[in-house]
Formats: structure tokens, C-alpha cells, sequence
């Protein structure tokens, strides 16, 4: 199709596209809802840590049943996809996975690390695999791979080996790093810095942003208590949680924004959230929230909005037995989404929960689905809250300004940057803005300034592509915002068009991510469609020119559509869109 074409079906769609933008969501629940679980195999199978990507759940396990991998496309019913599980090697303990490929730590002698192509779930493909021959530990409990760089600990020595993963079929031994502390748990890097938790109580902070040629800068050591098991850091970098694994522990916040010198800020114990559990295991930080694995507590959400003051947003427990030693949830990745937590329980497996109630402060939304997910960058946004503005105005020019009547919005992504945010419309109650261009993925905070001099902060979480389709009753359900693409007509379409082949249709949503957005490329070659579950060709999956952040997906209708309703699905990179119907004559 011509992008003469692509303009004029824009022009026909803005105005709708403009009140769709404009609808408001439902109030959340009041508490954290359960969508799916699956327990791939009976019994006491000791569960360890869970991780997720596009549709997928990898779920390890140290008893003999490796890495499972879930199909979480519908979380209500999960579903074995495969698994990794070489009969030599066993004790599988932490669990990452990015772009399709896997690292799979185990912690049986000798079994080390093992990277595996996961693109095919039903066949993992070993690549390769490093151990005492490579200069691996022969034990690897915990793991993080960040920026090609894949660093080990054992939980028995103070030595965390750093390995170069870029070509993940050739792994490189890069060089030890020796820390203070004489047993490492865990060593997580996130934005440069290396933060390795010590079961003596240190835990030791690092630059790392050159560790691939230099020796790491030792930035600082704190006194985090016996039992560190596991720290993160905010998109600042100002403050750490680090969670204690040991009978009543806790999870300590500490202000390290003046390095090597760290300030206590404030403890969180299970009497201080007024629950009853046994011990912390891994704590993440989400913009302005906490979420903590916690064993017989399951999973906590704690709002550090003032981290001086934590409290109790929201959990849901994964373990019905009493307290009395370390079981239960074992592991939370909360970065697929706030609708689709992924949880691990030691022995009832996979749990997904939405933990939508648990959201705090103003909340940022998909403009077309409506959805509390993932957001890509360059997607159309709407926030609800209240005093979010002092006035009700929409942009009148564009670009589109980045503050209207004194208000406006910052973006704090994952690397710590903050970018301003292109406004559509303020009010009140609601905001619809744009997601910035260049914002990083992974967690994001974002700070809504009213304008009358009041501050907000809402939590999101940022993902390369998180595709959603704009509907015409607003609800991001039912029937889909589409044209013909060759009459430019709205629903009901014609099944085929002139001479018989299969029609074409422009569907309009957000989302489809950062190279597909506000810029003139044809991404249809990453994007599927299905319709009834079926694939359907896509000829043109890009920007709809003329507004910010739509997005226009040009879909060919099914051969031998029938009359009436039908589903459509927009996916890419594994994350698929809401559900909507187009109805053909």
C-alpha cells in the first residue's frame, strides 16, 4: 500500500482515535488477584527462581527437573512448553533469559553454566557452557547477565567470576572480582554498578561499566547484616534494598546516592507490614514500589514512595502452611507487567498474579487496551489519579508541548535518565501523554507535576514492544478501530475486494515500540496477526503519519471469511495485543 494511502485512512481515523484516548478505566480491586498456576510436576519438586519473556515463563528447579518453560500467553491457563533438563547435571538455581537465549545456573558440583537457545521451546539447544575448564565456579547459585557480561557467584567464596557472553557460543573468562564479604550469594549488576550480597553481612558495590577491560572501581562497602542474600537499586541509583535470608529477616533500604558513605533509611519486617512469614528472599524495585519474594508471605508489594516510611501496598500468599522455615515463594519477576506477575513457589511452581490493586500513586495505562502492562516507548499513554492538573486543556500545536498550563510530566527510565513527556490532553483526574523517545527499558518512575505545585509519582514498567489496538467504543474490547484499506470504509468489511483476492484492513493501535513509532519503516517483517487463531499476512506494520505514537498494521483478511464477527491478535516480540473482534458483511 502506498503512503498516500496510509495518510488519507490516518485522516479518516484521528478524530475517533482523539475520544478514544479520552476513556476512562475501571477502579483496580482491592486486592491481588490469581490468575493462573501450573505445577508441572507433583510433589515436593523444590521450585528455585523464575524468570519471563514475551509469552514465555522459565521456571528452574534443583531436584532433577531443570528449566521448564511456560507458555503464559493466556495467564489464566499456563501451559508446558518444554523443558532443559540434561541428564547429567542437576540443581538448577537461578534462571536468565534475553533475546531467546538462556543461562541456567546449577549448583551441583561441576554443573556450572549452561547457555541454551530457548527460541524453539520445545528443542533448548546447548551452546555452550562454562566451568572449572573455563574458569567458572564448579557451583553457580546465583547470576546476572547485563550488557553482554555475565557475572557468577558461588554462595561459598568472595569471588564472583565475570565472564564476556556476547558471542553466547564462546563465553570468555574476563577476570575475579574479590569481595569483602567471605561468601557472595548474589552479585547483581544493573546500570554500571555491581552490587554482590554477602551471607556475612557486607554487601560491596562496584563500578563495572568498563569491567570488560578494567579492573572494577570498589565504590563503597555496606554493613547490610547477616544473611545479605540479594539487593536492588532504584532508576536513580540512590537507593538499595537489600533482603536478609535468614529466621525473621527483613529487607533494609539504604540511601547510597554519597558513595562510599551509605545511610540506613529504613528496615521493613514482617511485623512492620503486619504479616505473619519467615524470611525475605529477592527484593525489586519498580519505580515507586518494592516487590519482595517473601517466603510463607508469598509475594509483598511495598510502596517506597517516601522510603523512609514503606508500607504495605499489596501481596498474595503463595504457601497455606504456618510459619516455620524456608518455604513457599521463592523468586517474583515482576517486569512483564503489573496484569501478569510471575511467581515461584517452592513447591506449587508457577503462580501468574495480577497486582494491579497494588499500583500506587497516578496510574499509567495503555490509551487503546486500557491496560496496567508493559508500556513501549513512543506509545500513546493515559494516566488517572486525581489533582493531576489544574485545569481541563488539550495540546493545541505540535510537536506537542511538554507542559500545558504549568503541567507536566518527567520519565525516569531504568538507566536513571529523565526526559520530559509530550502532553496530548490534561485534566484533573487524567493525562494522556506520550511515552518519550529513548526511554530505556525495564522499570520506570514517573513524576507528574500539576502545575498548582502538587507532585505525584507512578510506577510503570517499559517494554520494547507492548502492542495494543484502539477500539470503537472506547473500551479497549469489541470492535476494532479499522478501515478498508482500499474504500477506506469502516466495519462491516468486505471479504474480499476487487477481483476476489482477500481484503486488506488498517487496524490502529500504540505500541508497537520504538522503531515502528513516529518514524517512517515498515516493521511488518517482526509483527504476526491472527485472526480466529489463524495467521494472517501483514503488509505494512509502522507509524499512521500525522499523530504521535499510532500506530497503523495493515492486515489481510483470512480466504473464505465467513459473515459476522471475528478475533483479531497483533503480537510482536512475543507480547500480544487485547483482543478484538472486525466484523465482515
Amino acid at each position: 500500500m502506498s503512503k498516500k494511502h496510509r495518510l488519507r485512512i490516518h485522516a479518516i481515523a484521528v478524530a475517533s482515535l482523539l475520544s478514544l484516548a479520552l476513556a476512562a478505566v475501571a477502579q483496580a480491586q482491592a486486592t491481588l488477584k490469581l490468575l493462573g498456576q501450573l505445577d508441572p510436576f507433583e510433589g515436593e519438586i523444590r521450585y528455585g527462581d523464575v524468570w519471563g519473556e514475551g509469552n514465555y515463563a522459565y521456571l528452574s528447579s534443583y531436584t532433577g527437573t531443570g528449566v521448564m518453560i511456560i507458555d503464559v500467553s493466556d495467564p489464566a491457563n499456563p501451559k508446558l512448553a518444554g523443558f532443559y533438563n540434561p541428564p547429567d547435571v542437576g540443581s538448577f538455581r537461578d534462571v536468565v533469559v534475553i533475546n531467546g537465549i538462556g543461562y541456567f545456573s546449577s549448583d551441583t558440583f561441576r554443573g556450572g553454566l549452561h547457555i541454551v537457545d530457548v527460541r524453539d521451546p520445545a528443542k533448548p539447544v546447548l551452546l555452550s557452557a562454562i566451568n572449572t575448564d573455563k574458569n567458572g565456579h564448579p557451583n553457580v547459585h546465583e547470576i546476572s547477565v547485563a550488557d553482554g557480561v555475565l557475572y557468577e557467584a558461588d554462595s561459598r567464596t568472595n569471588r564472583v567470576k565475570v565472564f564476556d557472553v556476547r558471542d553466547p557460543r564462546a563465553p570468555v573468562f574476563v577476570r575475579d572480582i574479590d569481595a569483602n564479604d567471605p561468601r557472595v550469594h548474589a552479585a547483581i549488576a544493573i546500570n554500571g554498578r555491581l552490587f554482590t550480597s554477602g551471607l556475612g553481612g557486607k554487601t560491596d558495590i562496584y563500578d563495572v561499566r568498563r569491567v570488560l577491560t578494567e579492573q572494577p572501581t570498589h565504590l563503597g562497602t555496606i554493613d547490610s547484616g547477616a544473611g545479605s542474600h540479594s539487593s536492588w537499586v532504584s532508576n536513580d541509583g540512590k537507593i538499595l534494598a537489600v533482603a536478609r535470608e535468614t529466621p525473621n529477616g527483613d529487607v533494609r533500604l539504604f540511601d547510597i546516592s554519597n558513595l562510599p558513605n551509605a545511610t540506613p533509611i529504613s528496615t521493613i519486617t514482617a511485623q512492620s507490614l503486619g504479616i505473619e512469614a519467615f524470611s525475605p528472599h529477592n527484593p525489586y524495585i519498580v519505580g515507586a514500589l518494592l516487590f519482595v519474594s517473601w517466603y510463607q508471605a508469598g509475594v509483598v508489594v511495598i510502596d517506597i514512595t517516601n522510603p523512609a516510611q514503606p508500607r504495605l501496598a499489596g501481596s498474595y500468599d503463595t504457601y497455606s502452611g504456618t510459619t516455620s522455615g524456608f518455604r513457599g515463594c521463592w523468586g517474583v519477576y515482576p517486569f512483564s507487567g503489573f496484569d501478569r506477575v510471575l511467581l515461584s513457589d517452592m513447591d506449587g511452581g508457577l503462580l501468574i498474579v495480577d497486582s494491579t490493586a497494588a499500583v500506587t500513586g497516578p496510574r499509567t495505562v495503555s490509551s487503546a487496551s486500557y491496560k496496567i502492562s508493559a508500556i513501549a516507548p513512543k506509545a500513546i499513554v493515559a494516566a488517572f489519579g486525581s489533582n493531576l492538573a489544574p485545569v481541563t486543556q488539550a495540546a493545541s500545536s505540535t510537536p506537542l508541548p511538554t507542559a500545558i498550563a504549568g503541567t507536566s510530566i518527567t520519565v525516569q527510565d531504568s538507566a536513571g535518565a529523565e526526559r520530559p513527556a509530550p502532553l496530548f490532553f490534561i485534566s484533573p483526574n487524567q493525562i494522556n501523554y506520550q511515552i518519550p523517545a529513548g526511554t530505556a527499558l525495564g522499570p520506570a518512575l514517573i513524576k507528574f507535576n500539576s502545575g498548582s505545585g502538587q507532585t505525584s509519582f507512578g510506577s510503570t514498567i517499559i517494554a520494547s514492544s507492548s502492542p495494543s489496538i484502539f477500539t470503537t467504543n472506547t473500551s479497549g474490547a469489541g470492535e476494532a478501530a479499522a478501515l478498508d484499506a482500499f474504500t477506506f470504509s469502516p466495519e462491516p468489511f468486505n471479504a474480499t475486494r476487487a477481483g476476489g483476492l482477500p481484503n486488506i484492513i488498517a487496524v490502529f493501535g500504540t505500541g508497537l515500540g520504538a522503531d515502528a513509532t513516529d518514524i517512517d519503516a515498515n516493521a511488518s517483517a517482526d509483527v504476526q496477526a491472527t485472526i480466529d487463531g489463524q495467521p494472517a499476512q501483514i503488509t505494512y506494520a509502522g507509524r499512521a503519519p500525522g499523530f504521535a505514537g499510532l500506530n497503523q498494521v495493515n492486515v489481510t483478511l483470512l480466504a473464505g471469511m465467513a459473515s459476522g464477527s471475528h478475533q483479531l491478535v497483533i503480537t510482536r516480540a512475543g507480547v500480544s495485543s487485547n483482543k478484538v473482534t472486525i466484523t465482515i458483511k
